[in-house]
């Protein structure tokens, strides 16, 4: 008898090892699949109610480009059905729906919930035969104070500096390559944005920047196409300005970064549909001597940018907000220039 008693005891404790074991894994599968998903969203955002949209599908599915389902949990035999995506401008704000929050929303909280099966618990009164577990996420784009690698070696002017977008507008071509002084007012020598501007910095100074790469072409070349940074310390805001010296053929370079875009056609930004291989974040300068970094933004590479000689600007549009190593078309969400990079909050 007393066998028997302690054998039911041990049976009991066993499979309530088991329950709270399963239980504990379906819970860890949860919170991973709300970390992916939450990241995966905040990727999406872009300031609109579209980028919303696809936040929300995100959200669902996790991320696409695993090889293999994410949204999956209970040793990934089910699919997670029960997913909550909420929208914030703060990560300590009012989070909410797609439907009613604002569409330049840069954090996104993720909960995931599903049923864990119990088999030997129920035998307990009061006990049912599955438990609700959930997880929660929150992941969101952070605005960087300063840039290494991800950063374009160009230095666009700002037109004034104490303004939140350098005093350039959005959707408007500005000078990332300046052609030699002079060339500068030939017709067609000019980007739209910059046409009765005057180049505040030296007239050796083209717009390129030393991100610790040197002045030759073939440095300038692996600092545009794989953004490599190789100085100790990133470009952050007050920084000086590291000119490289005189004209540069660095057309090679902008056509064939141009190329690795899924998108090599659109001429606008509004219309680009590409994976982001066309922007550009770039640190703006204040035009001083010495010039200083006042901010950084987001350019996007029209068809031509660099046009058809040596001699000739490089235009790109400005975009405003910038986000490193976004994916699709995205500039970020933020209000206002900036550069940003999505980050696990919690």
């Amino acid at each position: 008898m007393l066998v028997a008693a302690a054998g039911a005891v041990l049976l009991g404790m066993l499979g309530l090892t088991i329950d709270l074991g399963r239980a504990y894994v379906i819970r860890s599968e949860l919170q991973a699949y709300s970390d992916a998903a939450a990241v995966a969203a905040a990727f999406e955002l872009d300031g609109t109610s579209d980028g919303l949209a696809r936040a929300d599908a995100a959200a669902a599915t996790g991320p696409t480009n695993l090889g293999a389902p994410a949204n999956r949990y209970d040793f990934s035999t089910r699919a997670v059905s029960g997913i909550e995506a909420t929208y914030s401008t703060t990560f300590s704000g009012a989070y909410e729906s797609s439907a009613g929050a604002t569409a330049n929303s840069r954090f996104v909280r993720v909960t995931a919930s599903a049923n864990a099966p119990l088999y030997f618990m129920p035998i307990l009164p009061g006990v049912g035969s599955s438990k609700v577990l959930g997880a929660s996420s929150v992941a969101g784009q952070a605005l960087e104070p300063s840039i290494g690698n991800g950063m374009a070696p160009f230095s666009p002017d700002a037109h004034n500096a104490a303004d939140p977008n350098f005093g350039l507008t959005l959707g408007e071509y500005y000078t990332l390559k300046w052609p030699p002084p002079g060339q500068r007012d030939k017709p067609g020598n000019r980007c739209s944005g910059d046409v009765g501007f005057t180049p505040p910095n030296s007239s050796s100074s083209r717009g390129f920047i030393n991100v610790g790469q040197g002045n030759g072409n073939s440095a300038l070349y692996d600092a545009i196409v794989n953004n490599h940074f190789y100085k100790d310390q990133p470009y952050t805001i007050g920084s000086l300005i590291d000119w490289v010296p005189g004209n540069k053929n660095v057309r090679p370079a902008v056509s064939d970064r141009l190329n690795q875009d899924t998108d090599t056609t659109s001429v606008t930004y509004s219309s680009y549909t590409g994976n982001g291989r066309r922007l550009l974040a770039a640190p703006v300068n204040d035009g001083g001597d010495p010039a200083r970094v006042v901010g950084f933004g987001a350019f996007f590479m029209p068809p031509d940018m660099c046009q058809d000689k040596n001699i000739s600007p490089c235009c790109a549009e400005y975009v405003g907000p910038g986000l490193i190593h976004g994916s699709r078309k995205s500039p970020g969400s933020g209000a206002g220039a900036g550069v940003y990079r999505v980050r696990l909050f919690q």
